[in-house]
């Protein structure tokens, strides 16, 4: 009887013994899970600051690129990307190409100091460096600003992402007269007071030599994109934007600056000057822009080239809390001159803008050349893009 009590007695400890372990490894396991969603949510917090959702727009830039001015202070990552399938009318090839990946790299070193970065990588292969400031913040009315910068002209040559315009391509006066995206080297200085707001930029002048004008892309090919660029002539670019009222945003900039370099092609004196609005106000969307733009003192010929666009869409999902969708026109002018190899023509584009939410956006558009029968003319084309911005 003792042994069976002692029997009994020793297998009821090693239960309780398990039971006791059992409940150890309980508490270790819950307390392991805790410290794993905190740890979770301190990465999270982190990455919050690091990384928030693309906010307002600052200082005419797009919103993944102004994170850097919207945090609180040090690092912050955005960034945006373009996929386009294209289809053409006739002779080209159709393409399916990834056409952009682009990462913001921004620091806030305190409330006068930032450092702002765009990194792109075109077509998947090529990689450019499309913008790499320091901005100095003195005060709302005067800021100074040095590196290599986006010249301030037009609609989408700052605010380039693919959310901030109706479009599945830029237009094609913001791309041969206002040759976007167009970035040089430089300084300069920027502000606004009350409903206007500026820019006054003196940069490295364009490179208009071996064949960097004319054609069919006009002024192109004079971008130096801020590498080895040629410096012997300087450019002044300058901005003036107006915000009479919420909604609409009406704006002029001005550039003028030789583009010959000492290459023995002339000074080519090249001139730039447009004038837009853009108005959104509920469901409708729509923007101006005209453009002039002339090189004098050219050896090969001198160019006088110009554009203008109209473009309207009005959002028929405007009740959604999250999505929109806009068809939309934009009729288009463009001549960029006949006489240097360019092209003179109507542009009509119809398509589709359809953002599931904020971040996110589906084109599709069809851009049809009303006359078409100059050499060098572009086709007729359909295309369907994706894009994203972070």
């Amino acid at each position: 009887m003792k042994f069976s009590l002692q029997i009994g007695a020793f297998v009821l400890s090693f239960i309780l013994c398990g039971t006791a372990q059992a409940q150890d490894n309980q508490s270790l396991a819950d307390l392991q899970a805790q410290l794993d969603a905190l740890t979770l949510d301190f990465e999270n917090l982190l990455l919050q600051d690091v990384m928030p959702a693309p906010g307002d727009s600052a200082y005419g830039l797009g919103p993944a690129a102004s994170k850097v001015y919207n945090s609180k202070s040090g690092i912050s990552i955005g960034g945006y990307g373009e996929a386009r399938y294209r289809n053409f009318d006739s002779t080209t090839m159709d393409e399916f190409d990834f056409h952009r990946g682009v990462l913001y790299f921004g620091h806030k070193f305190n409330d006068n100091w930032i450092l702002n970065t765009e990194i792109e990588l075109e077509h998947v292969t090529e990689t450019y460096l499309e913008f790499a400031y320091l901005d100095h913040l003195h005060s709302e009315a005067l800021n100074l600003r040095v590196g290599l910068m986006l010249t301030p002209m037009g609609l989408v040559n700052e605010m380039h992402e693919p959310t901030t315009y109706l479009g599945s391509t830029r237009p094609l006066t913001e791309s041969y007269v206002i040759p976007s995206t167009w970035r040089e080297n430089g300084l300069g200085i920027f502000g606004r007071r009350g409903d206007l707001s500026y820019k006054l930029y003196a940069i490295n002048g364009m490179d208009g030599s071996d064949d960097g004008y004319g054609g069919t892309k006009g002024l192109r090919g004079g971008r130096q994109k801020g590498a080895k660029a040629t410096a012997e002539d300087v450019a002044v670019v300058g901005s003036l934007s107006w915000t009479p009222t919420p909604g609409l945003a009406l704006g002029l900039s001005a550039y003028e600056g030789a583009a010959g370099q000492n290459a023995g092609e002339g000074d080519m004196d090249t001139s730039i000057f447009e004038l837009h609005a853009d108005y959104r106000s509920g469901p409708f969307w729509g923007r101006a822009l005209v453009a002039d733009a002339n090189v004098r003192d050219r050896i090969a010929r001198d160019m006088n080239l110009g554009g203008s666009y109209l473009e309207a869409g009005y959002d028929i999902l405007a009740g959604s809390e999250t999505q929109s969708l806009y068809p939309f026109v934009r009729w288009e002018t463009i001549d960029t001159n006949v006489s240097t190899g360019g092209f003179k023509d109507d542009v009509l584009t119809l398509g589709l803008h359809y953002r599931p939410i904020d971040q996110v956006v589906f084109k599709l558009d069809h851009t049809s050349f009303q006359d078409g029968t100059q050499d060098g003319t572009p086709e007729d084309v359909t295309t369907f893009l994706i894009g994203y911005v972070f």
